[in-house]
């Protein structure tokens, strides 16, 4: 019969409550609490129990190695910690090979809040390294298993997760569906919160300030405030920092919320979104831990976390630091999240970029002369520099592909150029003054 400790951790973790499930484990076997630790993505807690033999291994083989050195079969919460040293030696293949083995050995056993919840690391993972449809898939999988078996609260996760992805690869039309559904069947205020800044973002682009400011409610701040389990605190923290839509004064509700969000934050992979925007919203120490915890993180150039960095880096840059080191990492960033499919991302990037080099633009504007690009046709020259296609500088600056096909053209004109691959040359670059 399982021991009192053992029921607690079980009735929490299906219901969810992770942060409250990896608290609850100190008296589980130590094998138990690491899976419990990994399971809930709380990654100083799992280096307090994991055994020294698994974090001393170099590679999937000598995790394989530990797994067949076990004492008795290996269970479900046994590959949740070797997909997490893994995914820290920056190898996806074993860190996706062992979340799904911890998947079957769940349903295996029956626990299916298990199942769900190596589904879920699987989406979180695969998003790090840069794998959308995977994410997207494993998000997919998470869900068709916790939807029968009434797994209320880990169906809400998945579904703000998928939510925010929809959001953040450009399908708008499936993230607002999803966030309507969740805003009429949840009453929940954390679970609500989940979906607070993918609320916010749609309601932001069909300037719906109303909309904004349900999201970003009383309600929402208070679980920015207030509430225990980090990942609705956080999601509350980045929707009250989005509908403000620039620093919050000092000592503001959403300003002590991003400080809370922050301090609390023990795992950048957790946190990405979070430390990128408080490098834009922060004050001068909040941006800078920003910056520096992304950089800092177990293996930092996995794509997600290197963009993430590159957008941070470059909105410090703006704000504190050089503006041509603002200008390289939002090109950077630009390039990166367009290379992993996240359009949203890869809008801001390049509207920071467009901005700062309008910036420069005007610093070293000239008298007009026959040469000249008009302003518009300079932010299309600087996009097609950093490598953006017509559709996306349509997409940036908010105008058809046929209008950039004419802006191009003029461009080409007007410097005597033959391709728009000459643009893109930085020779070029003096030329259009």
């Amino acid at each position: 019969m399982a021991s009192d400790p053992e029921d607690t951790v079980d009735a929490l973790l299906a219901d969810a409550r992770l942060s409250e499930a990896s608290a609850a484990s100190a008296e589980l076997p130590r094998r138990l609490a690491a899976g419990v630790h990994a399971l809930a993505g709380d990654d100083r807690a799992l280096a307090s129990v994991v055994e020294p033999e698994l974090l001393a291994c170099h590679d999937a083989a000598s995790v394989d190695r530990y797994l067949g050195a076990l004492d008795g079969e290996a269970q479900w919460y046994d590959y949740f910690g070797p997909a997490q040293v893994v995914s820290w030696l920056g190898d996806e293949i074993a860190t996706v090979r062992y979340l799904r083995a911890a998947c079957d050995a769940a349903l295996a056993a029956g626990c299916l809040y298990a199942a769900v919840g190596a589904r879920d690391r699987l989406a979180h993972h695969a998003l790090i390294f840069g794998d959308v449809a995977l994410a997207r898939a494993a998000i997919d999988e998470a869900e068709s298993i916790a939807k029968p078996h009434r797994l209320e609260n880990w169906l809400r996760r998945c579904t703000a997760s998928a939510a925010k992805l929809a959001l953040d690869a450009g399908d708008s039309a499936t993230a607002s569906q999803l966030v309507d559904d969740a805003r009429a069947s949840t009453a929940s205020p954390e679970m609500l919160a989940l979906f607070a800044p993918t609320g916010v973002q749609l309601a932001a682009a069909r300037d719906d300030e109303a909309g904004v400011l349900a999201w970003a409610s009383p309600a929402t701040l208070d679980v920015a405030l207030r509430g225990m389990d980090p990942q609705p605190a956080r999601a509350a923290t980045v929707a009250c920092l989005l509908a403000a839509g620039g620093p919050p004064p000092s000592g503001s509700p959403p300003s002590v919320a991003l400080r809370r969000a922050l301090l609390r934050s023990s795992d950048a992979g957790s946190a990405a979104e979070l430390l990128s925007l408080a490098a834009r919203y922060g004050d001068a120490d909040e941006a800078r831990l920003g910056v520096d915890a992304l950089r800092a993180v177990f293996a930092p150039h996995r794509a997600y976390l290197e963009a993430h960095f590159l957008l941070a880096r470059a909105n410090w840059c703006f704000r504190f630091g050089d503006r041509a080191d603002a200008i390289d990492s939002a090109g950077d960033a630009a390039r990166a999240f367009d290379a992993i499919g996240l359009r949203r991302w890869t809008n801001d990037a390049m509207l920071l970029l467009v901005h700062q080099e309008g910036i420069g633009e005007a610093h070293r504007r000239r008298r007009p002369t026959a040469f000249s690009l008009t302003g518009r046709e300079q932010q299309v020259a600087h996009l097609i520099r950093r490598g953006a296609s017509n559709r996306e500088v349509a997409r940036t600056l908010q105008i058809s592909e046929h209008t950039v096909e004419r802006h191009v053209s003029s461009i080409l004109s007007r410097l005597g150029l033959r391709s728009r691959w000459q643009i893109v040359d930085a020779r070029n670059a003096g030329n259009e003054h």
